[in-house]
């Protein structure tokens, strides 16, 4: 039990740890507009293609898409600038800017929209949209669910796109934070192991955070640069600074001189396990949390979910 015990103590730290690094992933996707940059990527892709003779399309269709009014409105609500593409765009303003590109001053009726499909200059998307109003039976409102159905699917691929790009970019942010706050695993198990005393102020802390809310609540997304700012001082003042003192992190007390070749190898190997728990995310260790002080709590498996 005291093994699991510590394990509780060392997942609590790399939970805190992630935290910190999810928020100021948050911080960096804010300040570069990094999911407004994968929602162009990913709207680029559906939107230019080739042209009816073969050769690439210039990208007309999809600067028109850019410049309609709601995809407007919709930058300047998720960005302070109008030139920056907005973080998220719902299946049912896509297929709304589409029509309105689509038919113009024409009317929503079968006819109207098959012609004007016709005559777009993109042979890859009117080949697209050709295929799903025939999937729609010609049906006007089937169509439309057609083309939201269309853009989910390629959101969930551009979803994936930015979780592997996220988790990337956590490996590093993992591992300045690693060396920073000199937060080697190792030497946390260790220090765990061999002090009653912090393992039991460690182990209160996470009894006290797994009892409060889920792992879809506790690290929030797609904030702006200044929410962002806000969460990351909030969890360095009552997260960070909390565990900082028992473990005795960062390197006030470290004595340079005494460390050997070996001892900077270990905290190495150390840092580059804390960067890679980072990298697996706050919900991930926030779940392995609940679980261990469910199973120390009951003594028993949680239900298998």
């Amino acid at each position: 039990m005291k093994i699991l015990t510590v394990v509780l103590g060392v997942v609590f730290i790399l939970l805190v740890l992630s935290l910190l690094a999810s928020t100021i992933m948050e911080l960096i996707a804010a300040f570069l507009g990094l999911r407004g940059k994968n929602l162009k990527k990913a709207l680029g892709n559906m939107l230019i293609g080739l042209k009816k003779d073969g050769s690439t399309e210039d990208g007309t269709f999809f600067k028109k898409f850019q410049e309609n009014a709601l995809f407007k409105q919709l930058s300047f609500k998720y960005s302070s600038k109008t030139t920056n593409p907005p973080s998220y765009l719902d299946s049912k303003s896509f297929q709304s800017i589409l029509f309105d590109i689509i038919l113009g001053d024409g009317k929503l009726s079968e006819t109207d929209i098959i012609e004007k499909i016709n005559d777009i200059e993109n042979a890859d998307l009117r080949n697209v949209l050709n295929q799903l109003i025939r999937d729609a039976d010609g049906k006007v409102d089937e169509f439309k669910k057609k083309v939201q159905d269309w853009y989910n699917t390629v959101m969930d691929r551009a979803s994936g796109w930015y979780t592997r790009m996220a988790k990337k970019i956590l490996i590093y942010v993992g591992l300045s934070i690693a060396i920073i706050l000199n937060a080697d695993t190792l030497a946390i198990y260790e220090r765990l192991e061999n002090d009653p005393e912090t393992l039991q102020q460690i182990v209160a802390m996470a009894q006290d955070i797994a009892s409060k809310g889920d792992s879809v609540n506790i690290v929030k997304q797609n904030l702006s640069f200044e929410e962002a700012s806000a969460q990351m001082n909030y969890i360095i003042e009552n997260n960070i600074n909390s565990i900082k003192s028992p473990l005795g992190l960062g390197w006030k007390n470290v004595d340079f001189e005494k460390l050997t070749f070996y001892d900077w190898l270990t905290k190495a190997v150390g840092w580059i396990i804390t960067a890679l728990a980072i990298s697996m995310g706050a919900p991930f260790w926030f779940d392995i949390l609940k679980k261990i002080v469910s199973i120390r709590n009951s003594g028993a498996k949680p239900e298998k979910e």
